[in-house]
């Protein structure tokens, strides 16, 4: 069902751009990161499934018009926003990401991976064709606790053959900088984070400050740190690093402690994506947004709805 309204919502908004924006098919492949052969697969289904009549069938406008108007306040390259659900296990954000990534996979992509559980349930319901090879390299330590064989035992994750992972051996937090810095220099752990410029994806989760979070349920932190971090100003995190309202990173010692990419470097991969929604984390989209971190939002109705 979910692949179904990401697929309508995807079919719609190439139609939109070929017969009312007057895009061409490059155009549009550029813009929405797809091969032209998939842009023309996508108009040939908008005619059969009457997306195109004399004009398009606007079903979908107010949907169009609330995510081009996100995409322009917050700079964003797209955007797909999914019906809200009020079932907190329901799996829509992530099957929409996976089914958006398996959209863009080519011969020989590299995926870099961030920290936490809508990454894992992400990469739990990838379905990807063993004729690509598909490499993973997380962007920070203690990802190996959040691979998708925990979740979705159904995964190809570990089973396709054709996928490499390169994960940072070591936790995610160590007890002082200096451990950290050392541990960030040696081999193993260097040459990986060093591939992650060279990714194709980057697939990141962003963290609210709620007892809900990775953070608290993995035993990194408590609510009582959670609650000096949002006196200090704290919305949310990226790769386990806070930031305001306005998206600037806040300055604490244990940032200096993490086995992890620095989220600035966010700003220079391509097509970020971030996978998150729920009311609970408005406040850290919208810094992570206004940070500029962020290529591509997957989020729901109800998320969307609050960003403008």
């Amino acid at each position: 069902m979910i692949m179904m309204m990401y697929e309508n919502d995807l079919i719609v908004k190439i139609a939109w751009q070929y017969y009312i924006e007057g895009k061409t098919q490059n155009e549009i492949s550029e813009s929405l990161n797809l091969s032209r052969m998939k842009v023309i697969k996508y108009l040939e289904k908008a005619k059969t499934n009457n997306v195109i009549q004399f004009k398009i069938n606007l079903e979908n406008l107010d949907n169009i018009e609330l995510q081009n108007k996100i995409k322009e306040k917050y700079n964003l390259k797209d955007i797909y926003i999914v019906p809200t659900s009020h079932d907190t296990n329901a799996d829509s954000l992530p099957i929409a990401a996976a089914q958006y990534i398996e959209d863009r996979i080519t011969s020989d992509t590299m995926i870099s991976i961030g920290y936490g559980e809508a990454v894992s349930k992400t990469l739990g319901h990838l379905r990807i064709s063993t004729k690509y090879n598909v490499t993973f390299v997380s962007l920070s330590g203690g990802v190996k606790f959040y691979m998708p064989t925990a979740i979705d035992t159904r995964s190809d994750y570990y089973t396709n053959p054709n996928y490499n992972h390169y994960i940072v051996p070591s936790p995610l937090l160590v007890s002082s900088k200096e451990i950290a810095s050392h541990l960030l220099e040696e081999k193993q752990v260097k040459k990986i984070l060093d591939m992650i410029p060279y990714s194709n994806i980057t697939v990141i989760g962003i963290g609210a400050l709620n007892d809900r979070a990775t953070l608290i349920k993995e035993g990194y932190m408590d609510t009582n740190d959670f609650e000096i971090l949002k006196s200090k100003g704290a919305v949310g995190d990226l790769l386990s690093q806070f930031y305001d309202i306005n998206g600037n990173i806040l300055d604490f010692d244990f940032h200096s402690m993490l086995i992890s990419t620095e989220i600035d470097v966010l700003k220079s991969l391509q097509n970020v994506v971030a996978v998150a929604g729920g009311l609970a984390k408005k406040d850290a989209i919208i810094g992570a947004l206004k940070g500029g971190y962020i290529d591509v939002l997957i989020t729901d109705e109800l998320v969307a709805q609050n960003l403008i």
